[in-house]
């Protein structure tokens, strides 16, 4: 390997596995992925730390659990002396960028990147970040391409065809800001790129809308009575946020199609982005030394289980495809093992030759990568608001603390997860074992990071010790950019044609 490979990860918003082709799907569009699964290291059981956004990123960034570095919900800020693998690239002599949705706190930080090209929440109308004004220099607004209190909007569960041409699409915006990048950066770089698709609303600019118009979609999985027969806790929680008037049930098989069709679109928008960026990476004399890293921050449940987006312990909304694309590092492998999500974070330091930090408390990837001999997770876990998930062998066990009741699948002869054994399996040698295996890993994983150290003291990358010692915000300069970024910030406009098809 070389010394220092450059590292391209990307990760879209809220994409489940099997809509995908190379994950099984037998309806999506999705060329592009689908070869570099195939020439690539494709994990087939890969879950997120938390089902929800920022937790969900922050534990990628930091390699940490949701309650130990603090982000347990969207908008809250993790502890002050968190760090992220920028950080620690940075240390090591690496150029790094943050491209797309962060979704950090605050909005604008930079979290140890050299620099960000920042395009936040689809629905943030009112976020004054480098799309917003992209857009305005288009004349259009963020403030009118969505109106969530309109009769047809709350009908169509935030599924519409896009008001903006395809180049000026968020996700082209940010494809087009991950390809001016490429063009651009000398040196070993890290880019972490965010698109903020398939993420609601569902808004596929054309031809994409009308991509899946005619293709029969899967049918829901949803098992008699389930809503009815499970613990509530996901349910009612979900449903207290909903904006549509009709419970998550309730919803229309019309509406779960209409769903469906724009999801698979704004995946295939993503997938052709992923052909021009290779294409970048191609033309530059970069791919041949370029690793890149493919997955998501979590699922979409698209109805399943009578349920909409995330947040909660199935399969479509927990487990989340991950695939390592580097013909000239690893060799092609289908991974069946168990990982999660933030073991990212140490496989991009070891891959980068950075130390992962003290506090650190992901697995590299690395040694399954080289197909050799390693340690395997005898479990993985995640968490949320009301509950604890542990994947163990065939199992998975939903924990309630402090409740008599929980969920308890096994995966291979459910794997719909539509029967409950949490009653039926009480006292049982696996029930017990998988909550001890809780029980350790709550014990295991206390946050035993050292108090935050004055500012002055803080171990700084060379860039933040110059600009937080000049006076100047990191917010404010971001040098990677400069000079030969410096047009594109000062006019918006791409050297890349921003249309895909």
């Amino acid at each position: 390997m070389a010394s220092k490979p450059n590292i391209l990860f990307i990760l879209p918003d809220q994409q489940r596995p099997d809509s995908l082709g190379c994950y099984g799907s037998e309806v999506a569009i999705t060329p592009t992925l689908d070869w570099l699964a195939e020439t690539g290291v494709r994990f087939d059981n890969c879950y997120v730390q938390n089902p929800l956004c920022c937790p969900s990123r922050y534990s990628v960034l930091t390699g940490r659990y949701p309650h130990t570095h603090g982000v347990r919900a969207n908008w809250y800020a993790p502890r002050v002396n968190e760090v992220s693998f920028a950080h620690q690239l940075g240390r090591v002599g690496y150029n790094t960028a943050a491209i797309g949705k962060m979704h950090l706190t605050p909005w604008q930080d930079n979290f140890g990147f050299d620099g960000r090209i920042i395009a936040e929440a689809k629905f943030h109308a009112d976020c004054p970040d480098d799309y917003a004004r992209f857009l305005n220099k288009h004349g259009y607004s963020r403030k009118t391409l969505y109106d969530e209190n309109s009769t047809e909007y709350k009908r169509r569960l935030s599924c519409l065809t896009s008001i903006l041409p395809q180049e000026l699409h968020i996700d082209s915006f940010v494809g087009q800001s991950i390809c001016e990048y490429l063009n651009t950066i000398e040196g070993p770089f890290c880019a972490f790129a965010s698109f903020l698709s398939p993420h609601n609303p569902y808004d596929p600019p054309k031809p994409y809308d009308g991509l899946f118009k005619n293709t029969p979609m899967p049918p829901k999985n949803m098992g008699k009575d389930e809503i009815n027969q499970k613990p509530r806790e996901a349910y009612d929680y979900l449903n207290n946020r909903l904006k549509w008037g009709v419970k998550s049930d309730e919803i229309t098989e019309e509406q779960r199609l209409d769903m469906w069709r724009n999801y698979y679109a704004l995946n295939t928008l993503i997938d052709d982005w992923m052909a021009k960026i290779i294409q970048v990476l191609k033309q530059r004399g970069l791919y041949e030394n370029t690793i890149i890293i493919y997955s998501s921050d979590h699922g979409d449940l698209l109805g399943d289980h009578g349920l909409y987006y995330k947040q909660c312990f199935y399969e479509q909304s927990v487990r989340v495809p991950l695939i390592i694309h580097a013909p000239g590092f690893f060799k092609p492998q289908q991974v069946d093992e168990k990982v999660e999500l933030m073991d990212i974070y140490s496989t991009i330091c070891e891959l980068g030759g950075a130390q992962q930090g003290f506090g650190a408390q992901s697995t590299s990837l690395v040694p399954i990568l080289k197909q050799l001999e390693h340690p395997i997770r005898e479990a993985v876990f995640s968490e949320n608001y009301f509950g604890r998930m542990v994947r163990w062998m065939d199992w998975k066990m939903v924990y309630y603390p402090g409740k008599p009741y929980g969920e308890l699948y096994n995966l291979v002869d459910d794997p719909q997860e539509q029967v409950n054994l949490w009653t039926s399996m009480e006292g049982s040698f696996e029930k017990r074992y998988m909550k001890d295996l809780l029980l350790e890993w709550a014990f295991a994983t206390e946050d035993r990071m050292p108090l935050p150290v004055r500012p002055d003291h803080q171990d700084y990358t060379p860039i933040q010790y110059l600009l937080h010692n000049g006076g100047t915000r990191e917010s404010d300069i971001q040098p990677w950019h400069l000079p030969k970024m410096s047009g594109f910030y000062q006019n918006y406009t791409f050297s890349i044609d921003g249309r895909t098809r």
